[in-house]
């Protein structure tokens, strides 16, 4: 996830993930303050009426009709698909076959898709405005002189430059981006989702394809046979008529296809790739589940949700599996229609109208109740919360964001995973301690022991562990960087729109259309080419050209 979210010209989305680590260590603010990207956004009114999918992990909150990433947004009537970030729908009078929805941006709304004749004989055509940015278009990450940036990309009649192709400006009329690219907000780019293992992380593309890099000694990165790899390689083949949507991580990697087929592979001591396979390790797997809508990792366990039932399988030693038998499962509990599905070290959590019930293992308050007397949960249980838009799990920490752009958290807080500056457990939801001079929060995310959000402006802003520089701090004049009880601003250089986190490195997908990375880099989990640790954002070796 991630899990995505809000998606607001151009689209938030988030990920997140988790998996194992401490830190100690002082409160320090990177910088001499925020330095917010130079963009405007307008205050959303109501959340719940704009909120999209989640990151990294995370699946589809379907409550508009208009933004999407994917077609699973694009609902409202069948045949929906997604289309520079707008859902359009068949429409025989356009010559593409397909119409903008009437309640999309301005600049789509109602249009056909790429241009065409009318009903009534007038023209429409697509296209989409480039908000400004005080950064350099860099793409770095992107190969902007690839054959797809060199060949498919073309010229704006406004200002004669070059756009359309991989790392170029979005074009201002006609289609935005070239084939096999969306326009990221500034930039054509090819990466949809970003992903965050333990030690690996993943981007699921806009064709569906799926890269990976980082560790691979649990085979967690799919197809690749060696034991790491420092920049991004292909995971596994994908069939074209049912492309990858959505990706989770911890020590083990599961996909979700647009028809709803999941596959997961690496780490299986518990069964938690594939429950009947008894060995460490396992290759990619068709789970005991279809047509899922939502899939999540935990750290032995996996689960998914189909509208119907909860299934998961793996390990079970507190609950993960939702009932009392040993695992691995699978195990399958009645849920109905669910809005997002995540998964903590050994705990999971359900959104549902708005409501979070959440089970598992409760060592540290995570489920909201005293671990003394409640050591774990089996079954979906409601939680003191309401009204919630979107929920992130670190290990053993819980947050949520509620409607009204409150965050609020509960579990762990000893290196102040919850935000709100006390550094101690809290069993009931404490609010964190949004700064003032920050936008509203739209999205938030969860790694090992660390925790982010994204504001209206594209802004980022994290919480807890920098043991290994995952949240970027500069040291106090003791030398102190470990950790933040308070939300601090972290500058990317680039408007963000999704993060996810690991156990020690974080990742951003921005709308310069690149993946920056930083933190722990010793299994190549940045994606750069290198193993060296990074301590500022470094992008991540993905060629949309060359797929």
């Amino acid at each position: 996830m991630a899990a995505r979210m809000p998606e607001l010209s151009p689209p938030h989305a988030r990920t997140r993930s988790h998996g194992a680590g401490a830190a100690l260590g002082a409160t320090q603010r990177r910088g001499d303050g925020p330095q917010r990207p130079g963009r405007s956004r307008a205050l959303v009114p109501g959340l719940a009426a704009v909120v999209g999918l989640a990151l990294g992990q995370g699946a589809c909150l379907q409550f508009t009709t208009f933004s999407c990433e994917d077609a699973d947004a694009c609902n409202a009537r069948s045949g929906g698909v997604c289309m520079s970030g707008q859902c359009a729908y068949p429409d025989d009078a356009c010559s593409s076959g397909l119409r903008y929805d009437e309640f999309a941006d301005a600049a789509f709304a109602g249009d056909c898709v790429g241009g065409g004749t009318t009903s009534d004989g007038s023209g429409g055509t697509s296209s989409t405005s480039v908000g400004s940015l005080d950064t350099t278009l860099t793409a770095t990450s992107l190969d902007s002189g690839s054959s797809v940036g060199a060949e498919s990309s073309s010229s704006s009649g406004e200002t004669g430059e070059v756009c359309g192709g991989a790392g170029q400006s979005c074009c201002a009329d006609g289609p935005a981006c070239a084939d096999g690219l969306d326009c990221m907000g500034q930039a054509c780019g090819c990466v949809r989702q970003i992903e965050t293992g333990d030690r690996h992380s993943c981007a699921v593309l806009v064709d569906g394809t799926v890269l990976c890099w980082g560790a691979n000694d649990r085979g967690q990165l799919g197809d690749s046979l060696q034991p790491f790899e420092s920049a991004p390689v292909s995971a596994l083949a994908v069939r074209p008529s049912d492309p990858i949507r959505e990706v989770r991580a911890t020590n083990h990697t599961c996909v979700r296809s647009e028809q709803g087929n999941v596959r997961c592979f690496g780490a299986n001591d518990s069964g938690q790739v594939d429950p009947a396979l008894a060995q460490p390790t396992a290759p990619a797997t068709p789970a005991p589940v279809t047509s899922a809508d939502h899939v999540a990792a935990g750290a032995a366990f996996t689960c998914a949700a189909d509208g119907i039932s909860l299934v998961c399988w793996g390990a079970n030693g507190q609950s993960q599996l939702t009932g009392v038998d040993p695992g691995p499962g699978p195990a399958s509990t009645g849920t109905g229609p669910v809005a997002r599905l995540e998964a903590g070290a050994a705990f999971g959590c359900l959104l549902q109208s708005g409501n979070v019930s959440c089970w598992g293992a409760n060592g540290q308050g995570q489920l909201a109740t005293d671990p003394g007397m409640t050591p774990s949960l089996p079954s979906p249980t409601s939680m003191p919360v309401a009204d919630v838009a979107d929920i992130a799990l670190g290990r053993t920490h819980t947050c949520v964001l509620t409607n009204t752009a409150t965050i609020s958290c509960w579990g762990r807080n000893d290196v102040g995973q919850l935000g709100d500056g006390s550094g101690t457990q809290q069993l009931a939801p404490v609010a964190v301690a949004w700064p003032p001079e920050a936008g509203t929060p739209i999205a938030i995310a969860a790694g090992d022991q660390h925790t982010c959000a994204i504001d209206d402006d594209a802004a980022l802003w994290c919480w807890g562990s920098n043991d290994s520089g995952q949240l970027m701090l500069e040291p106090d004049m003791g030398g102190n960087d470990q950790y933040t009880l308070v939300p601090v601003h972290i500058e990317v250089g680039a408007g963000v729109l999704d993060v996810a986190g690991g156990v020690t490195h974080t990742c951003v997908r921005t709308d310069t259309a690149q993946v920056l990375c930083w933190g722990t880099n010793s299994a190549g989990q940045i994606g750069d080419g290198t193993t060296n640790y990074a301590f500022e954002p470094q992008p991540a070796a993905i060629d949309c050209g060359v797929q």
